[in-house]
């Protein structure tokens, strides 16, 4: 299954991505995967990282890693976003505080890129543990459609820009901060700050559900 790509210039809007585009930073090979569950999950009245999947017996964690994990070595660490005090691991995967208290996803995000450069990656992919439907496939095609920019966000036809199932680069981390720092805590706007974007276009709707109930 294939995806398309659109490139996002600031300056002139949207546009099909050049060959020249395409070849650029092409051997992005230091890319790092983050499992987001530092989220209050008040729609689950629980935390969704401990929920078990009916009919599968693994927990929304377990899930997604086994996925992340099935599709194979591709990614140099492998890290959980997890609030302060929370206490979560998963063999494998390093656990990463966040910096900030109470800002939701970005505050997240902006501390598993710290962590990131710290580490000498390059770029991370996101990925919500809500979305038990995502699987090891659509990893692969995400990643291996990566060539450096700082942001490339997955979309979907009918939910949009999907944040969280998306690569950021190190060298958006400045612009995420300072924005950060003026109080805006929405996801969306980071394609705002930025220049380098480019969009992923996803033609599975099912894998980006995110579940916040079984009724």
């Amino acid at each position: 299954m294939e995806s398309t790509m659109l490139k996002f210039d600031n300056a002139s809007g949207v546009k099909n991505m050049s060959s020249s585009d395409n070849d650029k930073n092409n051997n992005v090979t230091n890319i790092a995967v983050a499992v987001m569950v530092g989220g209050q999950s008040k729609r689950m009245g629980r935390p969704k990282e401990s929920v078990i999947i009916p009919g599968d017996g693994r927990t929304f964690l377990e899930k997604i890693c086994d996925e992340i994990d099935a599709a194979g070595d591709i990614f140099v660490e492998k890290y959980i976003s997890v609030r302060k005090g929370q206490e979560i691991s998963h063999s494998g995967y390093k656990p990463v505080e966040d910096i900030y208290d109470g800002i939701g996803p970005m505050g997240g995000i902006a501390s598993v890129l710290t962590r990131a450069k710290k580490d000498d990656v390059s770029a991370v992919l996101f990925l919500a543990c809500d979305m038990i439907k995502y699987d090891s496939d659509e990893i692969g095609r995400i990643v291996s459609s990566y060539k450096g920019e700082d942001v490339l966000f997955a979309r979907t036809k009918e939910r949009g820009m999907q944040p969280l199932a998306s690569i950021y680069s190190v060298n958006s981390l400045d612009a995420i901060t300072a924005q950060i720092a003026e109080g805006d805590y929405r996801l969306r706007h980071i394609a705002e700050r930025l220049d380098d974007i480019v969009y992923y276009d996803a033609l599975n709707e099912e894998l980006y559900e995110n579940v916040n109930s079984f009724d």
